[in-house]
Order: C-alpha cells, then structure tokens, then sequence
C-alpha cells in the first residue's frame, strides 16, 4: 500500500530542454517524482534564459533530457524572470 502523492525521489542537475520549432536551451532543474493515485507524476521546475525558456512555455509539449540522457515529456505551467515551473505529461518510468 501507498500514501497518496508520496514522493518518491527529488533529482537535481544540468540538463537541456526542447520543443518543436524551438531552440534547446540549457537549464538547471529540479525534479520531483511521486505517487500517485493513476501511477508516477513528476513536476518541478528549471533554471534557464529567459529568452529561451518563453517559446518553450508557448508550446503545448516540451521534452527535458537529464544528465542521465533520460528524457521526460513536459509543459511548462508558468514563467517568471528565469525560472520555469513545469509538469509531466507523459508516463514517468524510471529516472
């Protein structure tokens, strides 16, 4: 048995992140991977340009590659200055 939104890992690091019709650009993230009810969920949020990270929070769909070489399907929920807050939009296996 489980608890509800029980967090399982917090992965820190260097890693990049890409939309279509976008330029990659590099950040540093924060990742956040819990339990929940319908499985894993991964929110967190990610350290960049400006300039770069605002095309990618226009976009609907977005991939972050850790520096593992994971990657994880994403969409940024909000934009202030540098800093991106995004969440998981696909299934989150193990990072």
């Amino acid at each position: 048995m489980f608890e509800p939104n029980e967090i399982l890992t917090t992965l820190t690091g260097r890693g990049l992140v890409t939309a279509e019709g976008c330029e990659t650009v590099r950040v540093r993230y924060r990742v956040v991977v819990e339990r929940r009810q319908g499985g894993l969920f991964a929110h967190g949020d990610l350290h960049g340009s400006h300039a770069g990270l605002r095309p990618i929070w226009l976009e609907p769909d977005a991939q972050l590659r850790l520096k593992t070489g994971r990657r994880l399907d994403i969409s940024l929920t909000d934009l202030v200055g540098d800093t991106a807050e995004f969440e998981s939009t696909g299934a989150v296996g193990a990072l």
